[in-house]
């Protein structure tokens, strides 16, 4: 415990002060002044998702609240693999290139002590700089309604870690079959926004699996806690309610699910390479 304790540390120490997370800090600032400049002083995107002539302003105070929020985490959702791909993805290549996994190998320590460190670590980055965007968000929305955010923005909160915690564990794992920093990452973001997007368009064309089992559908679960709706996909039902009970917790479980496909992958490769040293 101690030993993973402490790798865990060096790893967050020395990436807090790289350039990778500085760019994210000063990235979601931008994307956060944008979002803000776009919500609060534009009705268009709210209006867009209102039917008929109805005017956004004539909508009962909670539905313009759901909204807001609705709209806000229609962006949230790339964050978390944008950090992944930044902090995951690069975890384990980059001590192929400075050429410490030899050293890292010889210690006394397990493959999954080594692997959880670096998802554990990139996961605790990658809230850290999300959390830029959640702090805006709050201060954004008292601004706006004078009222701070409900409960379902605590379970918001909890999600985007859930989501965030799940794309790291993936982009480790796919970072456990490279050397190279920008090979691994350019690979996890090709699968996850190419390949797992036509196995999406092929599940939902052909009715072979629901949609929500693949993991880009499944991480938009963020925005459905309020409005149960997905604009990227017509074969899901709109409701103006939050998502809620059963449904929810099943994508939570699916989301737990390829943590841990993903951590077992990244085990046994690892494993398998330093064998192989």
């Amino acid at each position: 415990m101690f030993r993973f304790l402490k790798m865990t540390q060096f790893f967050i120490r020395h990436t807090v002060r790289s350039r990778a997370f500085l760019f994210m800090i000063v990235l979601n600032i931008v994307i956060s002044i944008l979002l803000a400049s776009v919500l609060v002083l534009s009705t268009a995107l709210l209006k867009s998702f209102v039917p008929g002539n109805i005017q956004a302003t004539g909508l009962p105070l909670q539905l313009q609240e759901r909204l807001f929020n609705f709209q806000w985490a229609n962006i949230m959702i790339y964050i978390p693999v944008l950090s992944a791909a930044f902090f995951g993805s690069t975890a384990l290549p980059y001590e192929y290139e400075r050429g410490t996994i030899f050293s890292l190998s010889s210690f006394p320590v397990d493959s999954f002590e080594i692997i959880l460190s670096k998802i554990i670590g990139a996961t605790v980055l990658s809230f850290l700089s999300t959390s830029v965007i959640i702090i805006f968000q709050i201060g954004i929305f008292i601004f706006h309604f004078g009222t701070i955010p409900g409960t379902s923005f605590i379970i918001y909160i909890f999600l985007i870690l859930l989501v965030t915690f799940s794309d790291v564990c993936f982009a480790v794992g796919v970072s456990a079959f490279f050397k190279n920093s920008g090979h691994s990452s350019i690979t996890f973001l090709i699968v996850y926004l190419v390949i797992f997007d036509i196995i999406s368009l092929i599940a939902t064309g052909t009715g072979a699996i629901p949609p929500v089992l693949i993991k880009t559908n499944t991480d938009r679960v963020i925005y459905r806690v309020f409005l149960n709706a997905d604009p990227y996909f017509l074969t899901y039902s709109f409701s103006l309610s939050p998502l809620r009970g059963f449904p929810l917790l099943y994508i939570s479980t699916i989301l737990i699910f390829y943590s841990l496909a993903s951590i077992i992958v990244a085990c046994s490769v690892f494993s398998l390479r330093r064998v192989m040293k």
